[in-house]
């Protein structure tokens, strides 16, 4: 797909959590495009971006053939809104980020790090690409960087409320201040996100498409089993990933850990939490070893580490070798 032009790009979903992400980071990173096109459902027609220091106008997204004339689309929209633009194949090379939560399927799921990057011109005939969720991408990666390829792994999701969008973070803020004002007021059908853990409505479905795409992205390899679970914090994912581990691998495993591409390896007693993720495209990643195994403790910014996976692909069709 590289040729001589800079290609014409376009982001669906702009003023959402993810599609702002890509839009800055196609600034910031300074992508080259001969037009931008930020699109928007109709409520969200009127917003604004910034992009490398740049306000720009996000307007409505009438139908799927608003793209045509475009060679890359960005699809950081809800599933559903998504499928709709990839039935009607309105003519560019589709990055859907919609199939974070939905099981492998034919289409072509790839990340940097567990794909080469040369690799990635094979499969733009499929004209759709798959953007994996952050976690199994995560997951992938560490079971990749130790070179596990038997046995068992597990893993816990635990996802901030970004994860769930904009309106997911508006609600545990309301939701926070209301129940430290003594004023919260719960309905039946609702969920109590302040100040509390849980499994939510899609969370086993959700957990066991993450495991089923770590498998896929790792080319097969150990079991995995995921669980995932909604905290009460407002950006950041985290994963704790628990292996079993031949005594004697310590150093070796940490040397692997360090010398991982996306992973930013801690030692000694710093903390590393949700805030010290966001922002960040890389994973921060702290093991412990005992005689039974090792547990890496993973924290990242899930919408930066999705933003930044779906531009690396851009990047990867239009300018394979740069």
């Amino acid at each position: 797909m590289a040729s001589g032009r800079e290609p014409r790009v376009a982001v669906v979903g702009a003023t959402g959590t993810v599609g702002s992400q890509i839009a800055d980071l196609i600034g910031e990173r300074e992508f080259p495009c001969s037009e931008l096109l930020l699109f928007a459902s109709e409520a969200g027609s009127s917003d604004s971006v910034e992009s490398a220091g740049r306000t720009l106008t996000v307007t409505r997204l009438n139908a799927p053939a608003d793209l045509a004339n475009c060679d890359i689309a960005f699809l950081a929209v809800p599933e559903v809104r998504a499928l709709e633009i990839i039935e009607e194949a309105p003519g560019p090379v589709l990055i859907d980020l919609s199939a974070t939560a939905r099981m492998p399927s034919t289409v072509p799921m790839i990340a940097p790090g567990l794909v080469a990057r040369d690799r990635v011109q094979d499969f733009k005939a499929h004209k759709v690409i798959a953007v994996p969720h952050p976690a199994a991408q995560v997951i992938a990666t560490v079971i990749g960087a130790l070179g596990i390829e038997s046995g068992f792994v597990g893993a816990t999701v635990l996802a901030g409320a970004s994860a769930g969008g904009r309106e997911r973070v508006s609600d545990l803020f309301n939701q926070t201040a209301d129940l430290l004002n003594a004023r919260l007021d719960i309905g039946e059908e609702q969920t109590q996100l302040a100040f509390n853990l849980f499994i939510p409505e899609n969370g086993n479905a959700l957990a066991d498409a993450i495991g089923a795409q770590t498998t896929a992205l790792a080319g097969g390899g150990p079991a995995v089993a995921v669980q995932f679970v909604q905290t009460p914090a407002f950006h950041g994912e985290a994963v704790a990933i628990s292996v079993v581990s031949p005594m004697g691998e310590a150093h070796e495993w940490i040397a692997r850990m360090r010398a991982a591409p996306g992973i930013l390896f801690i030692e000694g007693d710093d903390p590393a939490g949700f805030v010290d993720a966001v922002g960040q495209e890389a994973v921060i990643v702290r093991m412990r070893q005992s005689g039974n195994g090792a547990v890496m403790w993973c924290v990242f910014d899930s919408a930066r580490v999705a933003a930044t996976t779906a531009l690396w692909i851009a990047e990867s069709l239009w300018f394979p070798f740069s």
